[in-house]
């Protein structure tokens, strides 16, 4: 089921890193942070919601500080309580994935994984696996934050894109952002010189138009994160960092690039 986000229009252009090729010599120092519109929102808003059919459930909420990001991680689930202070492991989305290690409050070792990719139902958006104290746990998480991203419901946006992308004959390489309309879905794709499209299309079974974007037309998250499609991107000169998207299968669906140059909390500007 689509869901509808909450669009604001930003009179005024993408970030000059945002507008980049995707490709790029990838910065690799760890970061990971809220959508750019949750920067005035309270602490202890951010991080990870973990559950599984199996009945364990867990959580990570981010803690920034001066000098780093902690990550408390707790867990419930077949008479254990586990909480843990975990580090980001670097560099940051090694093989396009996220890792964190550390140790619990009670002397055991924890690591987590998140995949990117459409879990369960597909209304989560990471594969999910734990390891505590050797005992290994599968399941699905979620980003929790106050404003969604809009790639948190990349498997509603699916047949919509690959429409669009098809219909630009490939000119565009990758996915800026896409939104639910009256008639269907549109999905904002660009190319790596700077050029930017807007596709709309009826009930996600046909494209009704595609109209190409000036620079003041910007939607408030905007390349937050791009998407590009069936490809991981090599490292190459652009400020990009990639994390895989894939079925459970493993099955490579796309990847996700998050703007390092912008960095944390960076303005649409």
């Amino acid at each position: 089921m689509k869901r509808v986000l909450t669009i604001l229009v930003a009179a005024a252009g993408l970030t000059a890193c945002a507008t980049t090729s995707p490709g790029g010599d990838l910065a690799s120092n760890a970061f990971d942070y809220e959508p750019q519109r949750s920067a005035e929102l309270p602490d202890r808003h951010f991080g990870y919601e973990m559950r599984s059919d199996a009945g364990w459930n867990g959580a990570m909420i981010y803690e920034a500080t001066a000098h780093s990001i902690d990550v408390d991680f707790t867990f419930s689930g077949n008479g254990s309580e586990v909480a843990a202070a975990l580090d980001m492991e670097e560099p940051y989305l090694n093989e396009g994935v996220r890792r964190f290690t550390g140790r619990s409050e009670d002397g055991r070792d924890v690591f987590v994984m998140l995949q990117a990719g459409p879990c369960g139902d597909g209304d989560q958006s990471y594969f999910a696996t734990l390891v505590i104290g050797g005992e290994r746990y599968r399941g699905c998480a979620s980003e929790r934050a106050a404003n969604d991203r809009w790639s948190n419901y990349l498997a509603d946006w699916m047949p919509a894109i690959d429409l669009c992308m098809v219909e630009l004959r490939h000119q565009a390489d990758h996915v800026t952002f896409a939104y639910s309309t009256a008639s269907g879905t549109a999905v904002r794709m660009a190319d790596s010189a700077g050029n930017r499209w807007e596709c709309i299309t009826v009930n996600d079974a046909r494209v009704n138009a595609v109209v190409p974007l000036t620079a003041v037309d910007v939607r408030l998250g905007e390349a937050d994160p791009i998407f590009v499609r069936s490809e991981m991107p090599a490292r190459g000169n652009a400020c990009y960092v990639y994390e895989t998207v894939r079925e459970a299968d493993g099955t490579l669906i796309g990847a996700f690039g998050y703007d390092s140059c912008a960095g944390p909390r960076a303005p649409v500007s």
